[in-house]
């Protein structure tokens, strides 16, 4: 009797009911309906977000799976219960959870035609790829155009936040900041190098102008010298 009223305190939102149960019986916040739903998954289905953030304080259990491993995240995405994700999220309920047939709650917002929900779902994180079992993509299950349009905006923002923070790693990446401070010290290297040999080249321009310069006194060294000789013959033949 008391797991039938705290399952209906929870499902219809009668918080102080539902305080008084638990008060008395702490264990009945994960007690399980014949469908094993607990007070948390009705809550969620129900909409019930002051119930649901009191049910998360007091122990719930936000992965409990009901039949076909329904979780409250499910329950509610299916409805359309935006700040009942939000609750549930923050309490530590995965985005990534999939029932026995593959639905994660992105694929019940989107089923169900919940745009804003299926806004914050992507924006949280959600997969736009992951299927079924059957094979189907969020996209697929679209039932009309303003459905299909959201999502295929939000998959063009995930693209472009993709790209810009492969950039950003790029840019902030260690590697790529020490290969673009190696660069200048090579082009340092090289215009080292192309000084040394502009040094080599100008010294054996010296050394060709040192030797020519020495050829010339020898040449003029040598002028004088039969100029002499030449004197002296003259001498010689006077005497």
């Amino acid at each position: 009797m008391a797991s039938e009223n705290v399952h209906a305190a929870a499902r219809s939102g009668n918080l102080p009911s539902l305080q008084s149960i638990l008060a008395s019986n702490p264990l009945a916040v994960n007690s399980r309906d014949k469908h094993s739903r607990t007070p948390l998954h009705l809550a969620a289905w129900s909409g019930q977000t002051e119930v649901v953030n009191f049910l998360c304080s007091h122990k719930a259990d936000v992965g409990a799976a009901a039949m076909d491993d329904m979780g409250a995240i499910h329950f509610a995405a299916q409805k359309g219960h935006l700040e009942v994700v939000r609750t549930l999220l923050s309490s530590g309920a995965s985005i990534k959870a999939s029932t026995r047939k593959g639905f994660t709650p992105l694929h019940y917002a989107v089923q169900g035609s919940h745009v804003e929900l299926i806004k914050y779902l992507v924006k949280k994180g959600a997969n736009l790829s992951v299927k079924t079992k059957a094979g189907k993509t969020p996209l697929d299950l679209a039932n009309s155009d303003d459905v299909r349009s959201c999502l295929e905006e939000c998959e063009r923002s995930s693209k472009t936040e993709d790209m810009d923070g492969k950039q950003k790693d790029k840019e902030s990446d260690p590697k790529t900041s020490v290969q673009e401070e190696v660069k200048p010290e090579g082009e340092a290297a090289t215009s080292g190098n192309d000084k040394q040999a502009e040094d080599e080249s100008l010294k054996r321009k010296g050394d060709k102008n040192d030797a020519e310069e020495a050829a010339g006194e020898r040449k003029k060294a040598k002028v004088a010298l039969n100029h002499l000789l030449t004197a002296d013959d003259m001498q010689d033949e006077e005497e």
